[in-house]
């Protein structure tokens, strides 16, 4: 008898020592529940419409009204204010019930072990799940007070479609507070836990009007309504109709776009989820204009007065995860420099088959015009043209002009060819960068959040421009620079490559075509959008700038543009970097007829005597007779 009573008091020690081991093992290095429960954050458009229903709208004990409290008890844990966390008669009640019933349907849960399981677990069914749900409902006991453990678990509880807490269900499923939700609606909510994704009203309407009655069967069993409300309240029910109530639809990238502005101002997700309100400054009718776009088109619009960010819509719309080549969209970047340092937009560029090592740009149609203005190759996208600019004004003074004047983060290639466009950006760097063209010269940081609100309403943070950089002053003042290069962006969307994207009032932009990206970037002084159509064989002026026009069909656009004019004459220049004209290519149409000498003349007449004496050197090397035909006609011409 004595060996007995020791090897069962071993046993017994033995076995609480390994239970204390277990729960020590299981809860050392649990996360304070809290930081469990989805975000619960409300996000507004800029006229304070929700733009979202959030995952897990956070709701106050306090406001929670009794007889939805009643309803969740005797349905999920009747003795929930008198265990601490694990229920061994609710266990033993559940073990006899799926022993008649010979199933398992019940499990014997209580809410904090339903909290537990939400909180920090799968819902796998395994035993080693099981034993742990019990050491962490103990622990959550032991760390949190009923009502608080209650509270938790009304706001994180899963309720199907995605979304977590009763709240948020109420919100979702009937269109109102759960404070103002009806009995039975309280009834049909709590009858949803037992099944999310089955019980719903989307689900199957019948389904859950089932399941709510036996909610009030037992709140009748229970004592907390009189057969008279019972009786009234399962009339009501049987008569019951039901369509959704709320309709709100984002983009999910929008979010994430949010949450990384506000880590970046400071504000953590698990501060904020408790009912704050987080005004965007995003426009809530084009938003939902450009829920129906497709995958492959990503198109963010910002006001490039403030930096306000008026629409954002796909993926990949922010550096590094967006980088696409920019394509002939860069253009007007290094155009801008050009007009800053007093080019004329009447100046001159040449357009002939050009090499630069053992690179030979063309141009999209593969012609030539000789000679154009620094308009028509912007009007026209021409790229021979814009190469011959890049080059005359430094590769090194367009890259740091891009990279420290307009701020834009990219990856730069080392060559010539980002003259085109070969620089890998995002969409929002674009805009960026474009908005200092927009505005006079201000290069702003792009933002989203413009207020936050308690849960109380106070203002707790309201957002200003943040202003990254002033383009420097040269020959020109950025705003004067700005008025030039404007007027030409005015007409590649009135009569050049842009012309998809015309409105009945003005727009400046751009085109770009890239290797798997077409471009349109475009707007006013108050509007700027930038539309990027990923995919293969796609041009900028055929597939992105209609989707622009299709887009601020959608926006009160204005059209307005600035009425700065420059007070400093401008440069009429010609010019052109004569070693890097494909000369055996130019010899070969003369000789062929394709080129005539008469056109090659009135273009090289133009070029000053260094830049004239180092392409007759190279048509010297190839032919000496025809250097020496070109030479007497020029010699002839300029002595008119």
């Amino acid at each position: 008898m004595r060996w007995k009573l020791i090897g069962f008091l071993c046993g017994f020690f033995l076995t609480v020592f390994l239970l204390f081991y277990f729960y020590v093992d299981f809860t050392k290095d649990l996360d304070p529940p809290e930081s469990r429960i989805p975000t619960g954050l409300l996000l507004m458009y800029s006229d304070g419409t929700p733009m979202m229903l959030p995952r897990s709208f956070w709701i106050e004990l306090e406001d929670v009204p009794p007889y939805f409290l009643n309803a969740l008890l005797v349905s999920e844990d009747k003795r929930f204010y008198y265990h601490a966390g694990v229920d061994p008669i609710g266990i033993a009640r559940a073990i006899v019930r799926n022993i008649s019933n010979m199933s398992i349907s019940e499990g014997g849960s209580t809410i904090t072990q339903q909290l537990a399981r939400t909180l920090y677990l799968t819902p796998t069914v395994t035993w080693q799940r099981k034993v742990k749900e019990m050491f962490i409902a103990l622990w959550l006991e032991r760390h949190r007070t009923k009502e608080e453990i209650l509270q938790m678990y009304i706001n994180s509880v899963y309720m199907g479609n995605g979304l977590y807490g009763f709240a948020s269900a109420s919100r979702y499923y009937f269109g109102k507070e759960l404070s103002d939700v009806t009995l039975n609606e309280a009834a049909i909510l709590v009858g949803v836990v037992r099944s999310p994704e089955n019980f719903n009203p989307l689900r199957s309407w019948q389904v859950s009007k089932r399941k709510a009655k036996t909610v009030l069967d037992a709140l009748l069993r229970e004592g907390y309504i009189s057969e008279l409300v019972h009786a009234k309240a399962v009339e009501e029910l049987e008569n019951m109709d039901y369509t959704r109530k709320v309709s709100i639809d984002m983009d999910e990238e929008i979010f994430w776009r949010v949450a990384r502005e506000l880590d970046r101002l400071g504000y953590g997700l698990n501060e904020l989820r408790q009912g704050y309100r987080i005004y965007t400054t995003l426009d809530s009718t084009l938003s939902r204009a450009a829920l129906s776009l497709p995958a492959t088109v990503v198109a963010e619009a910002i006001d490039p007065m403030s930096g306000a960010v008026l629409l954002y819509k796909g993926v990949g719309l922010t550096y590094p995860e967006g980088r696409r080549l920019l394509g002939s969209a860069i253009k007007p970047f290094y155009y801008y420099l050009a007009v800053l340092e007093g080019w004329s937009t009447d100046s001159e560029l040449v357009d002939l088959p050009l090499k630069v090592g053992d690179w030979t740009p063309e141009n999209f149609d593969k012609s030539y015009r000789g000679i154009v203005t620094m308009r028509q190759a912007l009007v026209d996208s021409l790229n021979i043209p814009s190469v011959n600019l890049f080059m005359q004004l430094g590769r090194e003074n367009v890259v740091d002009f891009l990279k420290n004047e307009l701020k834009i983060a990219g990856h730069y290639p080392e060559d010539m060819t980002i003259a085109l466009g070969t620089l890998e950006t995002a969409p929002e760097e674009v805009l960026k960068a474009y908005s200092a063209i927009f505005n006079g010269g201000v290069v702003l940081q792009p933002y989203v959040v413009k207020r936050i609100e308690d849960v109380n309403g106070r203002t707790i943070y309201e957002a200003s421009p943040n202003v990254l950089n002033i383009v420097r002053a040269r020959r020109l003042s950025p705003m004067e620079a700005s008025a030039v290069l404007l007027s030409v962006m005015r007409e590649v969307v009135e009569k050049g490559t842009g012309v998809r994207a015309r409105q009945r009032v003005p727009v400046a932009g751009k085109t770009g075509t890239s290797l798997r990206t077409a471009w349109f970037v475009g707007g006013d002084q108050t509007f700027i959008m930038t539309v990027a159509v990923d995919g293969e064989d796609l041009i900028g002026g055929v597939h992105a700038a209609p989707v622009w026009s299709q887009l601020v069909s959608n926006y009160s656009y204005s059209g307005k543009m600035p009425k700065w004019k420059p007070q400093t004459q401008l440069a009429v220049k010609t010019t052109l970097p004569s070693l890097t004209l494909d000369v055996d290519r130019l010899v070969q149409w003369l000789r062929e007829g394709t080129l005539s000498i008469d056109a090659m003349v009135e273009i090289t007449s133009r070029l000053d005597g260094s830049a004239l004496l180092d392409f007759l050197s190279s048509i010297n090397e190839r032919s000496p007779q025809l250097a020496k035909e070109l030479w007497e006609r020029i010699k002839a011409r300029r002595s008119w």
